[in-house]
């Protein structure tokens, strides 16, 4: 099963451009790649120019984005602000990590699940929401000290 992700940016209007990235989202992932690799408004950009992907590598050469490697048209979805971006996702269980460039550095959002028996009249029986925002190197960072933990 693939770890959904979308990786966006802020442009200098505040404006989002966004693609989905459908294998390996996750921080121990495309979190690493991104902030090792890409960890700057013009390789981040260089990723969304290239629209949707399957799977991120360290280089772009690396990746397989559909319009290249399947002669797919996708394109990189457009937002008027954060916020606008955040409300796609609401209800929306399958971007697990959401991973934002603003401000010179990569955030990232991730997808939780409440299931508490006060949700059990629900048809799912849980409730779903990204996170706020925070910063990706302190996010890989917790996930490298809990793994040297266990």
């Amino acid at each position: 099963m693939s770890t959904r992700s979308e990786i966006a940016i802020e442009r200098l209007d505040k404006s989002i451009l966004s693609i989905y990235c459908h294998s390996d989202g996750y921080i121990e992932h495309n979190g690493v790649l991104l902030q090792n690799h890409y960890n700057s408004l013009r390789l981040a950009r260089s990723i969304v120019e290239r629209n949707d992907c399957s799977v991120l590598g360290e280089t772009l050469e690396e990746s397989r984005f559909y319009n290249d490697w399947r002669d797919e048209d996708t394109r990189a979805k457009k937002f008027d602000s954060v916020r606008s971006f955040m409300k796609e996702f609401d209800n929306n269980i399958f971007a697990e990590f959401i991973y934002l460039f603003k401000n010179n550095a990569w955030y990232v959002s991730e997808l939780k699940f409440v299931d508490d028996e006060k949700y059990k009249d629900r048809w799912d029986n849980y409730i779903a929401y990204h996170t706020k925002f925070k910063l990706l190197r302190d996010v890989i960072q917790e996930v490298e000290n809990n793994s040297e933990v266990a």
